[in-house]
């Protein structure tokens, strides 16, 4: 089956993955002009759908018509002609869905087998962009035909090509550079983040040091009880169930198990530091809103491509429904 979460996310692993079972000695090292090495990241993500034995490009069955517009869409996105901050994500999300019901089809025999409109063809070619991180490794517009006929090579392949081990120390040692390149600036950044939202942080608690009904706890742990409900309190080893919500302190919601319509399960534990700590501070039918420095939040790693970002302070409203005692 295709599901958004098959598309290829580490190239070097596909590729190897691709090339597993090949006699290593049937392909000797080979060289490999520079044009071939950028080519071979959209090599790499096609070679990985053609050696699955279900799901993928070759169940989906497109004609070469098809291939060629995701390809499109792929030197479209490294291009920066099109992006996915200005796509419809509903419309994504269609996308996918009309790939879905294809390869349901297909696996199922069926006489009829549903087409899937050109721009969702494109749409899912700028989807492999992204997940596939080509732009963090650096591949920009100067890149996006040649990865593009890379892409286009091996989804219009039927079999995996053997000469692909051999180029295999090329492309590993070409991808190494880049990762450990990416990796370099995307620390710089994260540091530079970090520190401003340490700084603003910072600036928050000292205003919040006002608010005499605000505690602070010796983890450096600000909160404010709001209600401190029975004498049934929860420790760290206990389950808890909990209606939250988060946000951060310029009032950005990340989070709410409100807006969800359920409340949620957490061991306390198991939880961030400053959320685990906080709940223990009051009893089942309790309220309380938790103020956490980063250090007691997600520090300087959140996940990544989320709303927290590195060095971000959180507060949560929270309200304690039920203790589990572990």
């Amino acid at each position: 089956m295709l599901k958004i979460s098959t598309l290829p996310s580490l190239l070097v692993l596909l590729l190897i993955a691709a090339c597993q079972g090949q006699d290593a000695d049937t392909a000797p090292a080979a060289e490999v002009s520079q044009s071939e090495t950028t080519e071979m990241p959209g090599l790499a993500g096609m070679t990985r759908y053609l050696a699955a034995p279900r799901g993928g490009f070759a169940a989906l069955a497109w004609d070469q018509e098809a291939i060629a517009t995701i390809a499109d869409g792929v030197q479209k996105g490294l291009s920066g002609t099109m992006n996915m901050e200005d796509q419809d994500q509903a419309a994504v999300q269609a996308a996918f869905g009309q790939a879905q019901a294809r390869s349901d089809a297909l696996e199922a025999g069926a006489e009829e087998i549903p087409e899937i409109e050109t721009e969702a063809l494109r749409a899912i070619g700028l989807v492999m962009v992204t997940q596939t991180g080509l732009k963090q490794l650096g591949f920009g517009p100067d890149d996006a035909a040649t990865i593009a006929r890379g892409f286009l090579a091996g989804a219009s392949a039927t079999e995996v090509d053997p000469a692909i081990q051999a180029k295999m120390p090329a492309f590993e040692a070409f991808m190494k550079e880049r990762t450990a390149a990416a990796q370099a600036i995307a620390a710089a950044e994260a540091e530079a983040v970090a520190a401003e939202s340490i700084a603003a942080g910072k600036a928050f608690f000292t205003k919040l040091a006002e608010d005499a009904d605000v505690e602070i706890s010796e983890s450096g742990l600000h909160y404010k009880v709001l209600d401190p409900g029975t004498d049934a309190r929860a420790s760290l080893t206990d389950s808890v169930l909990v209606h939250y919500k988060g946000t951060l302190i310029d009032g950005t919601q990340f989070d709410s198990s409100y807006d969800r319509g359920a409340p949620a399960t957490f061991r306390l534990n198991q939880v961030v530091a400053g959320f685990g700590e906080g709940l223990t501070k009051i009893g089942v039918g309790g309220k309380i809103i938790l103020y956490m420095p980063s250090e007691l939040g997600y520090g300087n790693s959140p996940r990544p491509g989320g709303v927290i970002k590195p060095g971000d302070s959180l507060i949560f409203e929270c309200e304690l429904l039920e203790v589990d005692p572990g």
